[in-house]
């Protein structure tokens, strides 16, 4: 794979990890409530150690195609170093995403509103629909680093455009350090960056679920409606909805 680099963000350690701190302080009240200080602080620690020792791992892809792709894997590792971190304090997976979520929670709400409609604008824009109805025509499968992706138009009112992950980098990332149990949770990032980011995400089946695809649709103005196959996760998923009122 030409164009996935492994190593990549090691000249890049030190602002990762300041990124990773900033959002760790967004959890100090949360973590402190749940845990107290003493355990807090102890797991804040654990936590970024467990991130420092994955980012050479991470991979990166380059080009313009990538960056979407590379911000979601560098968000896969933070949460696969929390729930390393948390494993070794024998937190039940279904707690670690709990808090992984509120985490991304808090994270898209210090985004500015202003860039948060721009890129609500993007997902939805023309030249996007364009890029997707012409991969959709040519059944285009594009390939890039472990990802490998579909397009499709909607028909009807169900959806305005579609992706099907065949392969997914994400999955292969969390499996191959030691986060299989973790990874159909880690699918669940998208429920909140749906929500903050107007995605109108509706995804009925994941790669982590054991489904031979992921199913995105994308509806403009839509709800997320986002589910799991795993009973576990679906269960934390709906455990979390109902706090969430």
């Amino acid at each position: 794979m030409r164009d996935q680099i492994i190593g990549y963000y090691i000249e890049h350690n030190d602002s990762l990890l300041k990124e990773f701190d900033h959002i760790i302080s967004l959890m100090e009240g949360s973590l402190v409530n749940r845990y107290g200080p003493e355990f807090a602080d102890k797991l804040k620690t654990e936590v970024r150690r467990e991130y420092e020792k994955l980012i050479p791992e991470i991979p990166y892809i380059s080009g313009v195609r990538g960056w979407p792709l590379n911000f979601f894997l560098l968000c896969t590792a933070q949460e696969l170093a929390v729930y390393k971190g948390m494993k070794m304090h024998c937190k039940p997976v279904g707690e670690v995403w709990e808090v992984c979520h509120e985490a991304l929670r808090l994270r898209t709400a210090a985004i500015p509103k202003w860039k948060r409609r721009l890129l609500r604008y993007f997902m939805s824009s023309p030249i996007v629909k364009a890029i997707v109805k012409r991969r959709a025509r040519k059944q285009e499968r594009v390939r890039l680093g472990e990802f490998e992706i579909e397009y499709l138009i909607g028909e009807g009112g169900d959806f305005d455009f579609g992706v099907n992950y065949l392969q997914c980098g994400n999955l292969n990332f969390v499996k191959n350090h030691g986060g299989e149990e973790f990874a159909p949770y880690v699918c669940m990032s998208d429920i909140a960056l749906s929500d903050a980011l107007g995605w109108g995400l509706i995804r009925t089946q994941t790669l982590a679920d054991g489904c031979d695809h992921c199913d995105f649709r994308f509806k403009k103005e839509g709800t997320t409606q986002i589910s799991s196959r795993t009973p576990e996760v679906q269960e934390t998923i709906e455990r979390i909805r109902k706090k969430e009122g």
